[in-house]
């Protein structure tokens, strides 16, 4: 219904949820984020609470979960389409090639560098056919009027829209680097008209569905910046982890684009009405869990309001370091929800350079995080995390900072999951090299003080590396991908790390051999990108528009 990202495979967490709690238990997620171990959980009739210091994942999963009225929601569809149709849609006019009547833009596509249109895909209602279509005088007008127009428009009108300033970070300084100060030059003026008219009417709608008719809008988002673009013959709306604006862009129909989310949001709606139905109630603290199901809080879970001993189950998907840096990208959509005000990301457990959070203060934020998780897990209860990094180390904080809070984890509690097909067509998961795969950690509370490991020694840490570097000249020598071998080894290294966290060296120590060996196969992994980029490129020419 809304994009989040790096949202995890709901029937993993499904199966995990029925592995590690009963109906009636209490589970946590101490990192939200796009809301599956709590929808599950209800699906499940689990009671569940969910935390994140990311108030767009809250809001996200809230409307994720809670019921909705389907016939009060299609009567303000239809109320909003009457009052603004019109005129959002005369905003995106042009003429059928065929018959010369009135057609409707579906999307325009832009070169950037010369900010002028390529080509439009159109629909003509009076013959009922659509098309690819070369701009014509009017349709370069039309875009200029609307330019020229916008300022004029906003005041009469007393439309808003966020004129936020970009802040510094590692994913927004591609914007400033590029001239981009605010967020409102990520789109175009046409469409920013288009999503204040919206949103005014939406402001003005019935309480009753306002908040799910944001969530729609917000839903929209993704795909009306000049960020969505063609990927061969498929619309692509905002797709990366990062910011970026393609050299040719897509300009799309904030209305046609409404009504396709409308529809997203009410198949959405549907199952979940299905599948949850009466079984949520909100709850405002964990007291209320006696007589409600859901808890959502947006703040940090380095300070749980949750008893002692008090949870059944964990089942959560922390940040992966510096993978995605989900408060500098959620403010893209937040900024439109509350009033042009940005995310609070101090607490935030990501690495980023630009914000001086280096991986000591990631590994710093995940234990005081699973120090929390030790104090409320019940004796007897686990703590299931998934977890994967294509930076070892990062992955070694992730391990060292559960044991560091009184986790424990053998060589048994760590399990491969295979990337789900449905995953593996995202943007980021089609990038070369891209590590797209989960590593399953169950984790117990430690019920005895840490003691040194005896196998931790020099001899064994040699005896790891000679059988680590053979591991990895044997997966060159069969023409692996980059990617490919870091799942090979994961599986050998990931184990030793948990077993010799007592032995801080002996990780560090594994984990650097490791990455060391990886620089040494450069050259191979340049080879084989190489190859498969060309391969890409080919199939690509072969299926372009």
């Amino acid at each position: 219904m809304h994009k989040y990202f790096a949202r995890r495979p709901w029937n993993v967490f499904r199966e995990l949820i029925q592995q590690h709690s009963s109906p009636g238990d209490i589970v946590l997620d101490p990192f939200l984020g796009g809301g599956v171990t709590v929808v599950e959980s209800l699906r499940l009739k689990r009671k569940v609470i969910g935390i994140d210091v990311n108030p767009l994942a809250v809001f996200i999963t809230r409307m994720e979960a809670s019921p909705l009225d389907l016939d009060r929601f299609e009567e303000a569809r239809r109320l909003i389409a009457s009052k603004i149709k019109d005129e959002i849609q005369s905003l995106y006019l042009t003429k059928c090639p065929d018959c010369g009547m009135n057609a409707q833009a579906d999307w325009y596509e832009w070169n950037e560098a010369e900010r002028k249109i390529l080509r439009i895909k159109f629909d003509c209602t009076h013959r009922g056919h659509s098309g690819i279509k070369k701009p014509l005088l009017d349709d370069f007008a039309l875009a200029k009027r609307l330019d020229d127009e916008f300022e004029a428009t906003i005041q009469k009108r007393q439309l808003w829209f966020p004129q936020t300033e970009v802040p510094q970070g590692d994913k927004t300084n591609s914007l400033l680097n590029n001239g981009t100060t605010h967020f409102n030059q990520i789109y175009t003026r046409r469409n920013l008209l288009a999503l204040s008219i919206l949103l005014n009417e939406i402001d003005r709608s019935d309480s009753a569905t306002r908040e799910f008719l944001k969530f729609t809008f917000s839903s929209c988002l993704k795909w009306c910046s000049r960020q969505s673009h063609l990927r061969g013959r498929i619309v692509e709306g905002w797709a990366m982890h990062a910011y970026w604006i393609y050299p040719n862009s897509l300009e799309l129909n904030v209305w046609n684009t409404l009504e396709r989310r409308f529809d997203a949001v009410i198949r959405g709606k549907k199952f979940s009405n299905e599948e949850i139905g009466d079984f949520y109630k909100a709850a405002k603290r964990f007291e209320d869990l006696k007589h409600a199901s859901c808890l959502l809080l947006s703040r940090s879970s380095t300070n749980l309001p949750v008893p002692d001993n008090s949870v059944d189950a964990i089942i959560t998907d922390p940040p992966y370091g510096a993978n995605v840096n989900y408060g500098e990208l959620a403010d893209y959509w937040w900024i439109w929800l509350n009033d042009g005000k940005t995310i609070e990301k101090e607490e935030e457990a990501v690495i980023n350079r630009t914000r001086r959070k280096s991986i000591r203060e990631y590994e710093e934020a995940l234990t005081k995080v699973f120090k929390e998780c030790v104090r409320v897990l019940r004796p007897g209860g686990t703590f299931v995390s998934t977890f994967n990094s294509k930076n070892a180390a990062v992955v070694t904080a992730f391990i060292t900072a559960a044991s560091r809070a009184g986790f424990e984890i053998d060589s048994k509690g760590i399990s491969y999951q295979e990337p789900i097909k449905a995953y593996t067509t995202t943007f980021h998961a089609m990038q070369v090299g891209a590590f797209v795969g989960d590593f399953i950690f169950t984790f117990t509370k430690r019920v005895h003080a840490r003691r040194a490991n005896v196998h931790g020694g020099a001899d064994d840490l040699n005896d790891f590396k000679n059988e680590l570097g053979n591991l990895i000249s044997e997966c060159v020598k069969n023409e692996l991908t980059e990617s490919q071998i870091r799942e090979v080894a994961y599986k050998h290294l990931i184990p030793f790390i948990a077993s010799h966290t007592s032995v801080p060296f002996s990780c560090v120590q594994a984990t650097e051999f490791f990455e060391s060996k990886m620089r040494e196969s450069s050259e191979h992994f340049r080879n084989r990108r190489k190859s498969i980029i060309e391969v890409r490129r080919r199939t690509f020419r072969k299926n372009r528009i």
